[in-house]
């Protein structure tokens, strides 16, 4: 692979696989944080308002809102799958970065290869359709269609 072409390849898609991968691992994170937090403060004050509050049709609605919005965020918790999509984005960002820095410095894989630029494409390409495969074998296992007894 001549230098031009890994530099293109740098520049262009390898660049732009790292800022992906960062930026889903940044936003997965923020709703993952942000919805648990959410979950375990709403939680903890539905027991003392439930208990404590005045028996009147106001507390009885806004214990209710509160227990709803727990389902919701737990459901989008689980649909989204922030938690996980988070560790795969960011495991996916460490890998890349660490392909760079091996192929840099010529240590690991890149210690005894005539064509160092192909081989470093080849292993960042191989990372990233690791993480495709992987993305849809989380997101599609339960949204298979299932078959009908017999068929």
């Amino acid at each position: 692979m001549d230098d031009t072409a890994l530099k293109k390849y740098l520049a262009d898609d390898y660049a732009k696989a790292v800022q992906f991968y960062d930026a889903r691992a940044r936003s997965s994170k923020r709703w993952y944080r942000g919805l648990s937090i959410y979950l375990i403060t709403v939680a903890a004050l539905l027991t003392p308002i439930i208990v404590f509050a005045p028996d009147d049709l106001f507390w009885r609605i806004f214990s209710a809102i509160l227990s709803t919005t727990i389902v919701i965020s737990t459901a989008l918790l689980t649909h989204l799958k922030c938690h996980e999509n988070w560790l795969s984005y960011r495991s996916s960002w460490d890998a890349l970065a660490r392909e760079r820095r091996l192929f840099e410095t010529g240590a690991g894989i890149y210690k005894s290869v005539a064509d160092k630029g192909a081989l470093f494409v080849e292993q960042v390409e191989s990372i990233l359709a690791n993480e495709g495969s992987d993305f849809y074998a989380r997101h599609a296992k339960n949204e298979e269609p299932t078959k009908a007894p017999g068929k």
